[in-house]
């Protein structure tokens, strides 16, 4: 009976011709839509089917993300401190690969001084390749609780800035790929007879990382922008992790458009050191005592 009726034209006619109430519109649209909020408008007038429309929207319950006070200040203190702890644990465990592997391990134009550090310091070199895998499951998490916080107040900017943190894991995670090659090699007992391919898979590894820095850099601004709209944090931290973000943008172009050894690139590396401690390390202690607001759109 069900197929019969709604293979009749007349009364799929009925059915697109509903009117249903605008109430029960807005119940469906808040369950399917995250973030739509009914406007304050008066009913329609009701068809034929409205109340079959009106129970249905009545079975529906509402998501807890959803609901209005589902994120207590206690639990929203207690999610903010534990995005703080893992940003802190981030910052440690990647800072630590960065500057005691790829800085100190790898001596840019000198391949045989390169290939000589990492077969002396093999296990340094394969914990440092470990700690960058660490570090990416660290980021997917903590993408995903940025966007458990924001999301609620503004839904559209919390998840491009997930989508764009992601994408910054997956193209690091793809330049990890060339360290990988060279533990292959070191393996084989390759290495120390290709001292040209190893440092040129680990300069391809650190400039991948640095293209990756340049989409980090977007989801820091979109953070930045979710911070002075909600209020979830003072909103220095919304400035700092702005400047932060465009710093780590201008070195990747920095990269592309000025030599190595230029005054002006030794400028902006200090310039996004300082930059990126005062925004992110900032901000992940602020996380770490404080925790967060309840954002909301101001």
């Amino acid at each position: 009976k069900a197929r019969a009726w709604f293979q009749s034209k007349s009364a799929v006619s009925q059915f697109i011709d509903l009117r249903i109430p605008n109430q029960e519109i807005c119940a469906i649209y808040v369950w399917f839509i995250p973030g739509y909020r009914c406007p304050d408008t008066k009913p329609a007038p009701a068809g034929k089917h409205a109340e079959a429309a009106m129970t249905l929207a009545a079975s529906l319950p509402t998501p807890s993300r959803h609901r209005k006070g589902s994120q207590s200040p206690a639990r929203m203190k207690s999610i903010g401190r534990l995005t703080g702890a893992l940003y802190l644990l981030l910052a440690i465990i990647g800072g630590s690969s960065y500057f005691l592997v790829s800085e100190t391990l790898i001596v840019h134009g000198d391949a045989a001084a390169t290939t000589q550090n990492i077969l002396s310091n093999e296990g340094l070199f394969r914990a440092g390749v470990a700690a960058w895998l660490v570090t990416a499951l660290i980021d997917i998490v903590i993408a995903y609780l940025f966007y458990w916080i924001f999301a609620p107040a503004s839904p559209r900017l919390a998840l491009m800035s997930m989508v764009f943190r992601l994408i910054y894991v997956s193209v690091h995670a793809a330049a990890l790929t060339s360290l990988f090659d060279v533990i292959s090699l070191i393996d084989q007992g390759a290495a120390a007879g290709m001292p040209d391919t190893v440092l040129r898979l680990a300069e391809a590894h650190l400039n991948g990382f640095m293209v990756s820095l340049l989409i980090f850099g977007v989801h820091l601004m979109l953070l930045a922008v979710m911070i002075y709209r909600t209020g979830a944090v003072p909103r220095l931290f919304a400035v700092l992790l702005m400047l932060a973000g465009g710093a780590y943008a201008g070195d990747t172009f920095a990269l592309a458009l000025l030599p190595t050894a230029s005054a002006a690139s030794g400028y902006i590396d200090q310039a996004v050191t300082i930059l990126a401690t005062a925004g992110e390390i900032g901000f992940l202690l602020w996380l770490l005592v404080a925790g967060i607001r309840t954002p909301h759109i101001r």
